[in-house]
């Protein structure tokens, strides 16, 4: 399976505090999330899931669940 690049101007932080935004309000930012994540390669995404977890004490991949799971599931 193929992985991106990783970006040179990374922040994983900026990254959990943009994810945290596109949880927030009646509806979730869906396109916003596929943005940030479908364009970071698998170690980025885990250092954007630590600083998650170290920002806002929770994990992210459940967040990620529960606001996407009627959007992906069948």
């Amino acid at each position: 399976m193929a992985t991106l690049l990783a970006l040179e101007d990374f922040s994983p932080g900026e990254d959990a505090m943009a994810l945290n935004k596109a949880f927030e309000g009646w509806s979730t930012d869906r396109k916003g999330i596929i943005r940030i994540l479908g364009n970071r390669n698998a170690d980025q995404r885990k250092q954007i899931r630590l600083a998650y977890q170290e920002i806002y004490l929770e994990d992210l991949n459940k967040k990620l669940k529960s606001e996407l799971s009627r959007d992906f599931e069948y």
